[in-house]
């Protein structure tokens, strides 16, 4: 074979093969048997008719076509190791010339390179959020109403609330709309039946009966009703209003026979909210500082890595949203995005966590951060916890994904120590 080695250039090399005749003409010939035996040839067993016979009634191209894999299969592993390189992902291959002489371009992405920022001048703008009082009533309202119960009442329908009702509505004596015993939910702005039904309804009472006509919308569902009048009659056969209960010690012990009293509830609270405060200061705090490196640093990636990269991305997603019956030009509809927007995010996110990720292993060469053999046993043993339904072994892939884990973890934890340490020194 003849191979051309094209200079590198932004992390790829291409790599140009005439292949040789024999090998085409052998996969040729395995494609053409193959052909033969999925067809009815007059006068020949299947398979068995000879590869010149195939090739005039299919055509050399349509042949050449079916071998293509298997040629690329057996020569470009071969030329790969020949040439020594590294990269990061699986190569493109495309076809040059197919005539007189059969040639391919090998695309070989490079693995990466990162210049790093100064990550030890890296700052932290985060603060965590205080525990405040406000902070705490609202979680206990919010906990109250989620046990808020609808009644009976003899009050009047206010937003939000439910009535039962009776409806009807007619355009020119023609009833076009009819519910009986419909729980009617009153919300503002609400289109439930139609719009203007939920405000013309507030204030009625049980056993009140109220006419009132409305527009229907120039889009309504139904062309033939769409910008018409509709005269609706409504009975009210019963409003309910929300009873939302109040913090006593006894609703505390409906709920957590645990809690000895409002003040140990107040204070289980706190802590609740400090926990997640802290969280959220430290995932904040991670963001803005891997961030921050990515933006001081810089980077060379091919762009096939990327594309492969983008490419699991858009996989993921497709494996994602077929668990819920949906096709991804249904999911691009919903999300109102078209196939070369959607790609072109997954382009965008796949390269932000490709620099995200190279910057954190940087940190761990330079940092010479490591994982000892007892975190790596230790952080098996709880996986196999976790998945024991699946008699996870042991063995070196999975120790290495743990170990990786591990150092990564480690790094940021450095990161962050880094600039909370230079933040503090600003300070003073």
């Amino acid at each position: 074979m003849k191979i051309e080695v094209k200079p590198e250039k932004n992390k790829q090399v291409d790599i140009e093969i005439i292949v040789d005749d024999f090998i085409v003409n052998k996969h040729l010939k395995t494609s053409a048997t193959k052909i033969s035996k999925s067809v009815n040839i007059p006068g020949f067993r299947k398979g068995k008719a000879p590869y010149k016979l195939i090739e005039s009634q299919y055509g050399k191209d349509y042949i050449l076509e079916n071998s293509l894999d298997p040629i690329i299969q057996e020569v470009v592993p071969s030329i790969l190791e020949e040439q020594k390189l590294e990269y990061p992902c699986a190569p493109k291959v495309d076809i040059l010339e197919r005539e007189p002489k059969l040639k391919i371009i090998l695309m070989v992405p490079l693995m990466p390179e990162v210049n790093l920022g100064d990550y030890n001048s890296i700052k932290s703008n985060i603060s965590k959020n205080k525990v405040t009082k406000k902070k705490i009533d609202e979680t206990i309202d919010r906990i109250l109403e989620s046990r808020s119960t609808w009644e009976s009442s003899n009050s009047k329908l206010d937003f939000p609330g439910f009535a039962k009702i009776n409806l009807s509505g007619k355009y020119k004596e023609e009833e076009v709309f009819s519910e009986k015993e419909f729980d009617f939910y009153a919300v503002e702005n609400s289109n439930l039946i139609a719009p203007g039904v939920a405000e013309n309804l507030k204030g009625i009472s049980k056993n009140e009966k109220k006419d009132f006509t409305l527009t229907l919308p120039l889009d309504w569902k139904e062309e033939n009703l769409q910008g018409k009048n509709v005269k609706f009659e409504v009975e009210c056969l019963e409003i309910q209003e929300k009873i939302i209960p109040k913090l006593t010690d006894k609703f505390l012990k409906e709920i957590s026979p645990e809690i000895k009293g409002i003040k140990e509830f107040k204070d289980q609270i706190k802590k609740e909210i400090s926990a997640e405060n802290d969280y959220k200061y430290n995932l904040d705090l991670e963001n803005e500082i891997i961030d921050k490196l990515v933006n001081l640093s810089k980077f060379t990636i091919s762009e096939i890595q990327i594309q492969r990269s983008a490419d699991n991305i858009v996989e993921d997603r497709i494996r994602s949203i077929s668990q819920y019956r949906m096709e991804l030009d249904d999911y691009l509809k919903a999300i109102n995005k078209s196939r070369d927007e959607f790609y072109k995010e997954s382009l965008e996110s796949s390269e932000k966590e490709l620099k995200k990720l190279l910057v954190i292993e940087e940190i761990i060469k330079l940092e010479q951060i490591k994982a000892s053999k007892k975190e790596v046993e230790e952080e098996l043993l709880v996986i196999k916890e976790q998945y024991k339904d699946q008699n996870l072994t042991d063995d070196e892939n999975l120790k290495l994904i743990v170990s990786n884990n591990i150092k990564r973890r480690k790094s940021i934890q450095q990161l962050i120590k880094i600039a909370k340490s230079s933040t503090n020194n600003r300070k003073k």
